[in-house]
């Protein structure tokens, strides 16, 4: 149990590492935000669903790829399972989970700039989600879609 000390340092180190984190997205944010008790309970749940060993992922890229080859992977998964515009993107701190973007093609170097991986984008309509992770030698990216009944089912590599 975190007692109320430690959790006003925690508050305050996650309000410094939110302030980096607005001001190197920037034009991006829209000012909306999801906070802890806005993100859908699926949600949390398909991410931890993507650490477990059993879960493969539905892509790699090789973790030696250039910066503008991963953005251009990333600008792709996220056209192709539609989640693109308005969008929340993590942060990965919990006074502030997620925030809203306006994403350009390419913004996703942006992203993954300013955030430490996993990067973990959510629709504007918060029923897709596209989590991109580093692993040994590759980057993983996962999708997640809201099944309407309050479940959700994690997209499936073609293999």
């Amino acid at each position: 149990m975190e007692s109320r000390l430690q959790q006003k340092l925690r508050e305050r180190r996650e309000q410094a590492a939110l302030e980096g984190i607005v001001s190197g997205l920037g034009d991006l944010l829209t000012g909306g935000a999801l906070g802890p008790d806005a993100v859908p309970e699926w949600v949390p749940q398909a991410v931890a669903h993507t650490w477990e060993l059993s879960t493969e992922p539905l892509e790699l890229l090789r973790d030696d790829s250039p910066p503008q080859e991963v953005d251009a992977w990333m600008t792709s998964l996220l056209t192709t399972h539609g989640i693109t515009g308005r969008l929340y993107v993590a942060t990965h701190q919990s006074i502030r989970p997620w925030l809203e973007c306006d994403l350009p093609p390419d913004g996703t170097g942006r992203v993954r700039e300013t955030i430490e991986e996993p990067w973990m984008f959510l629709s504007g309509t918060q029923d897709g989600l596209l989590l991109v992770s580093e692993s040994e030698y590759h980057y993983e990216a996962f999708v997640a879609r809201a099944d309407g009944r309050g479940g959700w089912a994690m997209q499936e590599a073609d293999r």
